[in-house]
């Protein structure tokens, strides 16, 4: 069966470089987790504002559906994922805990954001293993959604704490 899947970015000017390659980067993530074996088509658009400026680019990539095995390797890649991000949410407790008042309360707070955030994708996983057939690839969705804000967020605190 054919699958589509749409990646899309924002494009700042002089920053369209790095937002390309970062794209690129989803796209084979995409491919490597999900073991996608054969893609058929990939097409990107560009989207304009209102005085015709590139503003972002929508990327389309076609691909053949991988199948119950990859399923299983899908459900177990993001399983991966979120035990290795809940090991890095820790790190992070474990430094937040070791600060003054202050600066503890401020990550502490990160923290609690981080595991809400883990625990919707825990949950939006969950629903994608008992479910079935088109239900699946919708609630597949849903639960890549929620693990790419974990990701966002996750970046975005280790990112401070190397500041």
């Amino acid at each position: 069966m054919i699958r589509v899947k749409t990646f899309t970015s924002r494009l700042r000017i002089f920053h369209a470089h790095n937002e390309l390659l970062d794209l690129d980067q989803a796209v084979n993530d995409f491919v490597a987790s999900y073991g996608i074996r054969k893609v058929i088509s990939v097409s990107d658009t560009v989207t304009s504002g209102e005085s015709g400026e590139a503003i972002g680019i929508i990327r389309v990539v076609a691909y053949e559906d991988p199948g119950e095995k990859g399923r299983e390797k899908i459900l177990g890649t993001m399983e991966k994922r979120l035990k290795d991000w809940g090991a890095e949410i820790e790190k992070i407790r474990g430094k937040a805990d070791k600060l003054g008042s202050e600066s503890r309360a401020k990550y502490q707070e990160q923290v609690r954001e981080l595991r809400d955030k883990q625990e919707l994708a825990r949950q939006k996983l969950h629903e994608v293993k008992k479910a079935g057939g088109e239900a699946w690839e919708d609630l597949l969705a849903g639960a890549d959604s929620a693990m790419n804000d974990l990701k966002k967020a996750l970046e975005k605190t280790v990112s401070k704490w190397k500041k």
